[in-house]
């Protein structure tokens, strides 16, 4: 079946056809008490590392930055890296390869999620403060981009609404995405303690 878009750009089109699964998304983050607790920030944490680990090639794509020419420096998985040793906790074994089949349409869906979370990290940066975080410790992946939230958004969604791209398959790599997010979170949240505070390599888990 077809999908039908009444919306004048695709950036509003994601936004519209997704609210749904976005809207469940962060009720699922406040309503595990994700941040009301340092353990349940760890959780958040891990949940953003194999997300945006399986999002490395995307971020590092030649034909994607002829789209966005400051791709590579929007990735934050270098913070995210950063953060985690900050907290002392163990990187889940990284599985490299094709995680995320590549296609155009699908990679804009998949980034959309991504840095449209930048947007509500303004208010987790927040939330991660009383927990004693900043952004030069523990919560450098939610700071904003040099030039601000407000423009990076901006940026992103002019560039991809001047492409030449399938909606439909935008729209469904999206919902994935999102999807992903929240299962990275049910994960996160089964690891006991010894899982996931620093390990030896042979005690890393796999996911």
């Amino acid at each position: 079946m077809s999908v039908f878009f009444t919306d004048n750009t695709l950036s509003l089109a994601l936004r519209e056809k997704t609210k749904s699964i976005h809207d469940r998304t962060d009720h699922k983050i406040m309503s595990m008490g994700i941040f009301s607790s340092l353990d349940g920030y760890r959780i958040f944490l891990l949940s953003q590392y194999v997300f945006l680990r399986d999002m490395t090639n995307i971020y590092e794509n030649e034909t994607l930055r002829n789209l966005l020419p400051d791709l590579e420096t929007r990735n934050r998985f270098p913070w995210v890296e950063a953060d985690m040793r900050d907290l002392g906790l163990a990187a889940p074994m990284a599985h490299r390869g094709n995680v995320i089949p590549f296609n155009p349409s699908v990679a804009v869906g998949w980034l959309y999620v991504a840095e449209g979370s930048k947007l509500g990290a303004n208010i987790l940066s927040k939330m991660a403060m009383s927990l004693g975080l900043t952004e030069s410790f523990g919560a450098r992946h939610l700071a904003p981009a040099p030039e601000g939230r407000g423009l990076s958004w901006k940026t992103f969604k002019a560039a991809i609404d001047s492409a030449d791209l399938d909606r439909a398959i935008c729209v469904s790599a999206a919902e994935e995405a999102f999807a992903r997010f929240s299962s990275c979170l049910d994960q996160m949240a089964a690891l006991n303690s010894e899982e996931i505070f620093s390990a030896s390599q042979d005690e890393r888990v796999s996911l």
